[in-house]
């Protein structure tokens, strides 16, 4: 999918044609039978969905986080993290978020909407996807704190059917599963970021075959 074709469907963005949970669970299965909420209040958190172009074609940038003591030591995520008291919306947090993470420019960012929210057990985290895009290339400067790599996916890489594989992870409690995974740039994507990239591919096509 060009760059010209992906701003086209985002400018017609609509949320009534978010696939939500079917998407999620299709990338995520095990996530099946999760509480929607945590019992106890669950922290907000956003991160940003951002598209943009390299020579017209449609990227997304993803992060491999550092290695530290937390609960998402390492993995593969979107740009984002915990609302601060001092962010007036939600909006405000994934830019905000980005620009720390990856040194974005706030002021080149189009916001388009919101994906559909998602809640992190391990880490009790109500988390909505910000889906947005950039005209160009972002100036991308990872926050080495935070950052260990910056992954730039190409969607038409995304929506090829063989990019979905399968892995046994093991969780936190001993359990293994064996669960899908996206194979992108050699990387294993999966969980909460998987399911938010799934719930993208499909609005994507969707709206792609809506309008061949």
């Amino acid at each position: 999918m060009n760059f010209t074709e992906a701003t086209s469907i985002l400018s017609n963005f609509s949320k009534n044609r978010l696939k939500g949970k079917i998407a999620h669970i299709e990338i995520a299965p095990y996530r099946a039978n999760y509480p929607k909420l945590n019992p106890y209040l669950p922290k907000t958190a956003a991160v940003l969905v951002l598209l943009y172009p390299i020579k017209n074609e449609t990227h997304c940038i993803l992060i491999e986080r550092t290695t530290y003591e937390g609960q998402h030591s390492g993995q593969i995520s979107f740009p984002g993290g915990k609302k601060e008291k001092t962010d007036n919306s939600i909006f405000e947090t994934a830019l905000r978020e980005a620009w720390e993470e990856t040194n974005i420019n706030i002021e080149d960012i189009n916001i388009v909407g919101k994906l559909s929210k998602l809640y992190i057990p391990p880490s009790n985290f109500e988390v909505t996807p910000v889906l947005a895009f950039s005209e160009n290339r972002p100036n991308f400067i990872a926050n080495k704190r935070e950052v260990l790599d910056i992954i730039e996916v190409k969607i038409k890489d995304l929506m090829q059917p063989k990019i979905v594989k399968k892995i046994n992870i093991k969780f936190n409690n001993g359990k293994t599963l064996n669960t899908p995974y996206f194979d992108l740039n050699s990387k294993t994507v999966w969980g909460a970021t998987a399911m938010i990239l799934n719930e993208l591919k499909h609005y994507l096509l969707d709206a792609e075959n809506k309008h061949s």
